[in-house]
This record gives structure tokens, C-alpha cells and sequence, in this order.
């Protein structure tokens, strides 16, 4: 009877634990912040407490997912492609971006004139003297669709002299500007901003490529008895789900100006495959 009593009041069962709302660190923007109104609609939705989680970067978010220690994750691109087979995993819901947004979201590969870089042609000769600066693991447009076209070109990351993570895209940018790196693969954004606002500046690096606009990564749900992902799925796509809408669209930056969620169409994303984003 004792036993019985102690084992109920320690052990709780699964169904009563937090759910576990996440994504991952990005340097200088409040994530939590971002994920709160989101994880609010989950925990109204489900019925259940909601704990508010942040991994390191996108493909430690995508393990998480994975393992079964998340139960919503708001994703970008490269983590959702790596994630969207793992069992029980299913997209929910997407911000509904700005079509000027979608546009202008892609990645692009830099480098400075004075390197003799003229063209991708060109790396392949020079991969060994080459030191490249990318945003951080499982970034879509500062690692990841880059890593795919250089690919293309027979360029594994192991060839280059020397590969740095940046942290950010504009760190990246620094990076190439600064002489740290000579080859630099960054979000479209940054390199915009900067031959807006210090065009002297940007006209010391050479564009060598620039990638199709690239669509943001969709909320997903890892279905489970105690996971309701359909109530989740219509509590996102209902008319009053701005204020999680706004939030996120304020913490990343291919969502900006987001106000609403729109259904998650397959066809988008199938062109997008693990290890060729």
C-alpha cells in the first residue's frame, strides 16, 4: 500500500508530463520569446502542460525530434528535411510568408575580387588553398544549399584549407571582408543590406552563385497517444492564430511579416531531399 502510494506520487505518467515545444539558438534573436505564443496554442490545444526547449543548432533540434524528446518543433529547412521520415513525424502547419519574403530568400556563395575566384569553375582548381566560413550545422541558405551545389562541382568540405562556422549570416559576411575566409555562404539578406547601406564595401566581393528562393520550415508534431497533432493542426490554421503567427515570423528571418499559418502542401517541399538540400 506504501509502495503503491510512493511509486503514484513520484512517478508521474507519461500523459501528465510537459510537452515539449522547440527549436534552436540563433545568436542576438529571442527564441523563447518567439516560441511563446505558439507553445500557449499547444498547451490550450493538447490540454496538456508545455515546456519551452532550445537546442544548439538545427540538426541537434532534428535528433531531438527524431529520439522522441520533442513533441512540436518549429523548424527551418535543412532540420525539416532531415526529420520528416523519422516515424510519427508530421508537418502541421507553415507561416504564410509575404510572396516579396519568399522571393528574397535564398543563399549565396561570396568571395572577395582579390582572391582570383572568378567563377564556381574555379574552385575546384583552388579547393586546397581555399578557407570558406558557413552560418552553423543544418543552416538552409548559409550551409546547406551551398554544400549541395558545391556537390555538384565534386567540392566535399574536407577539401578546402580550412572551414570556419560563423554563427550568423553577417558574421559570414565579416568573415570574407575581413580576410578570415575567402569563400563565404550566407543568406541572400545580408549581402543586400550591404550593398544598400556600404555599396564601396560590397563591391569588394564577387557573387559566384545564388540559389532558387528556398521555402521557410514548417511547423511539425510527433504523433503520439498523448500528442493530439490534429487538434494542434487546426488550433494553427484557425482565424485567431496571428499572435503565434507573429511571433515566429519575428524570429526568423525568411518569415518576416508572417500573419498567419497556411496548410503544409507536400509538393513544395519534395524537390528538397536529406544530403541534397
Amino acid at each position: 500500500m506504501i509502495l503503491s502510494f510512493l511509486s503514484a506520487l513520484f512517478v508521474q505518467p507519461a500523459a501528465d508530463a510537459p510537452l515539449v515545444v522547440a527549436s534552436y539558438h540563433y545568436p542576438g534573436v529571442d527564441r523563447r520569446a518567439a516560441l511563446a505564443p505558439l507553445a500557449d496554442r499547444v498547451e490550450r490545444a493538447a490540454k496538456r502542460r508545455v515546456r519551452i526547449e532550445l537546442f544548439e543548432n538545427p540538426d541537434a533540434l532534428s535528433q531531438a525530434v527524431c529520439d522522441g524528446r520533442v513533441d512540436v518543433a518549429m523548424t527551418n529547412l535543412g532540420a525539416y528535411v532531415t526529420m520528416r521520415d523519422c516515424p510519427a513525424v508530421t508537418a502541421v502547419a507553415v507561416l504564410d510568408v509575404p510572396p516579396e519574403i519568399l522571393e528574397k530568400y535564398r543563399g549565396v556563395l561570396l568571395t572577395r575580387a582579390d582572391t582570383g575566384i572568378a567563377s564556381l569553375g574555379d574552385l575546384a582548381a583552388k579547393a586546397a588553398d581555399i578557407r570558406y566560413s558557413e552560418v552553423l550545422p543544418g543552416s538552409t541558405s548559409g550551409a546547406l544549399v551551398q554544400a549541395a551545389e558545391l556537390r555538384t562541382l565534386g567540392i566535399a568540405p574536407a577539401r578546402f584549407a580550412e572551414t570556419r562556422r560563423s554563427g550568423t549570416h553577417d558574421a559570414a559576411l565579416q568573415d570574407v571582408l575581413t580576410g578570415r575566409a575567402d569563400l563565404a555562404a550566407s543568406a541572400e539578406e545580408p549581402w543586400r543590406k550591404l550593398q544598400a547601406a556600404q555599396p564601396a564595401r560590397a563591391a569588394t566581393l564577387r557573387l559566384l552563385w545564388r540559389s532558387a528562393p528556398l521555402p521557410p520550415g514548417p511547423v511539425v508534431c510527433r504523433a503520439a497517444a498523448a500528442v493530439p497533432c490534429a487538434a494542434i493542426r487546426e488550433a494553427l490554421l484557425a482565424d485567431d492564430a496571428a499572435d503565434a503567427a507573429r511571433a515566429l515570423s519575428g524570429g526568423w528571418i525568411e518569415t518576416r511579416g508572417s500573419e498567419k499559418f497556411r496548410a503544409y502542401d507536400e509538393a513544395t517541399y519534395a524537390p528538397f531531399e536529406p544530403g541534397a538540400e
